[in-house]
């Protein structure tokens, strides 16, 4: 593996065990370098990797990040099977990060300018009296297509209780549910940001 990529990876490590206990309610927006908006009309999402614990909380938030994408804007979105496919025939497993040179690679064959990989590092449902109070920890990463370069990483933190609202309306019981307000919140930093820009 690239020794940068290497060094990148163990300062993202660092940083969110610095800020793991301390996680505000807004998500962490990481730049890896000095960025100018990246032309991103078209994007792939990699496999998440899971490492919760919790099964098959891998499948539940790609599904959640791909339906959030299209519903954000009209982006040119890789079908979850032409990436799988390419996994397979560039024999990489879905739970490793791929190299910035296999990334390269990916994003050359899905023809897309972008790619969106992450890590779930906390999933849990835990009942709490009579409710259930989920809890997910997500880093998504974003990467250069042309170079599989990582441009950005952007860490959340998030438990269903932080959206209770009067008489417990708005309270998220399900990671599904809760992925899905984890995901708004990190695509609207993107966009605040002008961190995604499709100009021809």
């Amino acid at each position: 593996m690239d020794r940068r990529f290497l060094i990148l990876m163990g300062v993202t490590l660092a940083c969110l065990v610095v800020l793991g206990g301390c996680a505000g309610s807004k998500p962490y927006l990481q730049e890896f370098k000095v960025v100018a908006p990246v032309r991103a009309c078209s994007v792939g999402v990699l496999p998440l990797i899971n490492r919760s614990g919790y099964g098959q909380g891998d499948r539940v938030l790609y599904r959640v990040l791909l339906s959030e994408l299209v519903n954000q804007r009209p982006w040119r979105l890789a079908l979850e099977g032409d990436v799988l496919a390419i996994y397979r025939e560039l024999r990489l497993r879905p739970w490793v990060q791929p190299s910035p040179e296999q990334m390269k690679i990916i994003a050359s064959r899905l023809g897309v300018d972008i790619l969106v990989g992450g890590e779930i590092l906390e999933m849990e449902e835990k009942v709490e009296g009579k409710r259930v109070n989920p809890r997910i920890k997500i880093q998504l990463q974003v990467y250069n297509g042309k170079d599989g370069t990582l441009l950005w990483a952007t860490y959340h933190s998030r438990q269903g209780a932080d959206y209770r609202k009067v008489m417990h309306f708005g309270l998220s019981n399900t990671v599904s549910q809760l992925g899905k307000k984890i995901i708004q919140e990190i695509l609207k930093l993107w966009e605040e940001e002008e961190l995604l820009a499709c100009s021809d």
